[in-house]
């Protein structure tokens, strides 16, 4: 029976050390070999399949864990989990807290991302795309609290992401969606941005459901732009601090997202 420490007694390891397991799982996962809901083997047959320690095997599933490969229920085991829209969102709020990105720098980024990605929808979402834009703008016009404004407000820019039909800028959307959904509850949470922003949501989709693709990137636009003038002060100091200021931590949102 193999220990905890050793797979085999006098085998010696099959792959030379920790990352070489981790590589070889991790192949399994990306070739489908091991698929989305799979129960990845205990550890100890991972311990006799690799011939290593379960100390290893244990440093290899956190490896998995961490790259958002797998996710792991004590008592039950590790199961390969589906990519998830936060995935790229982690580092990218680390990164702003530690170079104090602004609401200027996001907003200049999401411009050059969210204008082009407007007229794409327009001009190439599908029905069905389209449809759940419409869907998602009549949840953000009936949410009334900020948790769910901001939410749904987000949930929208999402499906227009996702109605250009090109699965890199849902993913370049996703990677900051959390910075976004920042953003979001600041503006949200101010009457002057909320009056003359909200209302923009019915006309970038109506530029979409028209098919009119300068209309819908002319609408997020200027949906966009309103936060350059009327964030005052706020709109070059961090968006880490300025949401400090309204009680809010930047670190916690992916947790209120998921929640």
């Amino acid at each position: 029976m193999a220990s905890d420490f050793t797979a085999k007694a006098g085998a010696p390891p099959l792959y030379p050390n920790q990352d070489a397991v981790l590589g070889r799982l991790e192949r399994r996962i990306l070739s489908g070999t091991l698929k989305v809901g799979d129960r990845l083997p205990s550890e100890r047959s991972l311990c006799t399949e690799y011939h290593v320690s379960r100390p290893v095997i244990r440093e290899v599933l956190r490896g998995l864990q961490e790259r958002g490969y797998i996710e792991i229920h004590p008592g039950r085991g590790s199961f390969v989990r589906a990519v998830g829209a936060s995935d790229l969102a982690r580092p990218l709020v680390r990164m702003a807290q530690r170079t104090g990105v602004t609401p200027r720098d996001l907003v200049t980024a999401r411009t050059m991302l969210e204008c082009e990605a407007a007229a794409m929808a327009a001009s190439r979402g599908s029905d069905e795309q389209i449809d759940l834009v419409r869907q998602a703008l009549e949840a953000h016009q009936a949410a009334r609290d900020l948790t769910s404004l901001a939410r749904t407000d987000l949930a929208f820019h999402e499906a227009v992401a996702h109605a250009t039909g090109n699965p890199v800028i849902a993913v370049m959307f996703g990677s900051i969606r959390t910075l976004v959904y920042g953003l979001m509850l600041r503006s949200l949470s101010d009457r002057a941005v909320l009056e003359a922003g909200d209302p923009m949501h019915q006309t970038i989709y109506e530029g979409i459901a028209r098919r009119d693709a300068e209309a819908a990137r002319a609408a997020m636009a200027e949906h966009l732009r309103l936060a350059l003038d009327l964030y005052g002060e706020d709109l070059d100091t961090p968006l880490d601090d300025v949401l400090a200021r309204r009680g809010i931590q930047v670190a916690r949102l992916d947790d209120e997202l998921a929640g």
